[in-house]
């Protein structure tokens, strides 16, 4: 979702959510919810000043699911540290797959740490070449 309009940590979440939810692999879009919520009070998700990474592992999903959000300007305030989010990698993992979501953590971890590369995804002018960038990152 490219320049999701929120106001708020949590209109961003349930956003991005709500458009995750529908997709196959997720079984029971409410109980994802409410473990990626409990997820999100317990510590910081955030991994970069403008970049949160909202995660679950839950028995809500069957498989490795992935969101993600461009938040409209200015983005929105995760926490003190994190006023101005704007790009949000929403995922849940099957409980199991443990070592599947740290390799799925790591790959983003890597792309987003390139020069330039969150300012491209910020830049990007529509969905095609946000996209672009994500799989060009992803193959590098």
């Amino acid at each position: 979702m490219l320049d999701l309009a929120a106001t708020s940590r949590d209109s961003a979440l349930r956003t991005l959510h709500a458009e995750l939810a529908r997709q196959p692999g997720v079984t029971d879009g409410e109980l994802f919810l409410k473990d990626m919520l409990e997820r999100v009070g317990l510590a910081p998700v955030c991994i970069a000043t403008d970049v949160a990474l909202p995660h679950a592992r839950t028995t809500a999903v069957e498989r490795i699911v992935l969101g993600v959000g461009r938040l409209a300007a200015p983005g929105v305030g995760f926490d003190g540290d994190h006023p101005n989010v704007r790009l949000m990698f929403m995922i849940g993992t099957p409980r199991q797959h443990v070592e599947e979501y740290l390799k799925l953590v790591a790959a983003l971890s890597r792309l987003l740490r390139k020069t330039g590369a969150r300012e491209a995804l910020i830049q990007a002018p529509n969905e095609t070449e946000f996209r672009a960038l994500l799989a060009r990152g992803a193959h590098r």
